[in-house]
């Protein structure tokens, strides 16, 4: 038997921080992750000769905390921006718009001018709130009840924060965390497209429509971690993020080990003592931390016996559902979009097929009694592009985010891959001849691959119901758990699901002691 003072089961972004903290601190540090991918599912590869794409999230981007504490700029880490965002529209229609905010306000002025002239003042307030997520999800949640001294420090700096937006900004700021996304576009805008196109963002991953109340603030989760309406990526896709916290990680003293499965965590006395693998070796730890979510955690990791009933029933209240699907393709060529009226450079950023809210709201319809959309909201990116390692020289990689595809509905890959080509083909009507190759994962592939509970790539619903110090389990939001020495340090705790390393930085310092 080999004993680590810390053993991470799952190597997602959240583990490897974690990981590279601790190691950088001195601790002798083991990761076990499941898959042969290093990052899990956060992983970009082969799928098929020469084409190389990413597996679950298509973006995203690590705090900028991260990189400068484990000095990341060191392991080759190199960040893509995607600088445009464009709405597909029938009859050339469609319409980009540009991280620089002016030259989109100039392009709304073309076909919603009462809107563009509202469209700076709407995104200085996401600004604002956006700017509030962040402060809170770069420290451990306070607990609910008993603050401590940081605690009631770390929410007198926050309220500070919100009293020095000024009466009015502050009003909007707690308004918007609760209002539905499709209220908060309709106050601001007329143009159902434009309103279309940014309330998209709200319902990512998530198994609600934008009529639900407190869409709006997914829309802002998602801006706080930097993967918003202009996202990013990293050379070599953002599995090379994975990589390099890897590296990272290892250059401090950090183990790493892929292809290795966990039976279970072992418990003596309530307390987690290390664990035991499906050869049946057994590895001893001081601790021992999950980064998977809460109910894989709680129910295939330990044993719920070991558990009280009443976190037991918590842990069935959590809600996943996944509805994301990923498709892959590897194309010839360019698609042929002369028919959007979008120009070549569109294609370097976002393509979204969401033409208004209500399309959205019907596309969930769907899903909400466990079906697949019939017209389902899409997401598309063609990363080689902009990074030509990923496909042969000439030809590219086409990436599509496809949601609502309900975990329940059990749905059958081919067909979910024939319904967006036959979408996308609207758009780009050569698209599916030039297909070589595709690479379709659905939610069931997730759950059994990666061990994602239904498919949800976050860990579960980003919703204020299970989020800050409701997340994943009330009373359980400081990455501790019931179990003595066994904690959680994945997109299933505060600050919830995204490539931001936030978790496993949190979770460093919980089990550190210490600030940094």
């Amino acid at each position: 038997m080999t004993a680590y003072d810390t053993i991470i089961l799952g190597s997602s972004p959240n583990a490897l921080t974690l990981a590279a903290y601790l190691a950088k601190a001195k601790q002798k540090v083991l990761v076990l992750e499941h898959s042969s991918n290093i990052g899990g599912a956060i992983a970009t590869t082969s799928f098929a000769e020469g084409f190389q794409a990413d597996l679950s999230l298509m973006s995203g981007q690590l705090d900028e905390v991260v990189v400068k504490e484990l000095e990341l700029d060191k392991h080759s880490l190199e960040v893509i921006e995607r600088n445009t965002i464009s709405s597909l529209l029938p009859n050339g229609q469609s319409f980009t718009l540009s991280k620089d905010r002016q030259a989109a306000r100039e392009a709304i002025e073309k076909f919603a001018p009462n809107d563009a002239a509202r469209y700076n003042d709407f995104m200085q307030l996401l600004d604002l709130a956006s700017s509030l997520l962040r402060s809170a999800y770069n420290n451990i949640p306070p607990q609910a009840h008993n603050p401590s001294t940081s605690d009631q420090e770390q929410l007198d700096s926050l309220v500070g924060q919100l009293r020095g937006y000024g009466r009015r900004e502050m009003t909007e700021v707690m308004r918007l965390l609760v209002m539905p996304v499709r209220d908060l576009l309709n106050e601001w805008f007329e143009n159902t497209e434009l309103k279309g196109l940014l309330g998209n963002l709200a319902i990512r991953s998530l198994t609600q429509g934008p009529f639900a109340t407190g869409t709006t603030f997914s829309l802002l989760h998602h801006l706080a971690i930097n993967d918003g309406y202009f996202r990013t990526t990293s050379k070599g896709g953002v599995g090379s993020i994975a990589k390099a916290l890897a590296t990272a990680a290892q250059s401090y003293g950090a183990e790493i080990r892929s292809s290795v499965e966990v039976k279970q965590v072992v418990i003596k006395d309530g307390a987690a003592t290390g664990v035991e693998l499906a050869s049946g070796e057994v590895l001893e730890a001081g601790l021992v931390v999950s980064d998977y979510d809460a109910q894989y955690s709680f129910t295939k990791l330990i044993a719920p016996p070991e558990l009280e009933p009443e976190f037991n029933r918590e842990l069935q209240h959590v809600r996943y559902n996944g509805a994301v699907a990923r498709i892959n393709l590897a194309l010839s060529a360019l698609p042929d979009i002369s028919t959007t009226g979008l120009s070549q450079e569109a294609l370097q950023g976002t393509l979204v097929l969401a033409p208004s809210v209500t399309a959205i709201e019907k596309a969930f319809d769907c899903a909400k009694y466990g079906n697949v959309s019939a017209k389902p909201c899409l997401e598309v990116t063609i990363p080689s592009l902009t990074d030509p390692t990923l496909a042969p020289a000439g030809q590219h990689v086409m990436s599509i985010w496809v949601q609502y595809v309900a975990y329940k509905a059990k749905a059958d890959g081919q067909s979910i891959c024939k319904l967006a080509l036959s979408q996308l083909s609207e758009f780009m009507p050569n698209l599916e001849s030039l297909v070589l190759h595709k690479q379709v994962l659905t939610p069931q592939d997730f759950e059994t691959q990666f061990h994602l509970t239904e498919g949800h790539l976050y860990g579960g619903d980003m919703t204020l119901a299970q989020a800050f110090f409701l997340r994943p389990i009330p009373g359980f939001a400081q990455y501790q758990t019931p179990i003595e020495r066994f904690y959680l340090c994945g997109a299933a705790t505060h600050p919830g699901g995204g490539i931001s390393g936030l978790a496993g930085r949190n979770a460093a310092k919980q089990i550190l002691g210490a600030e940094f």
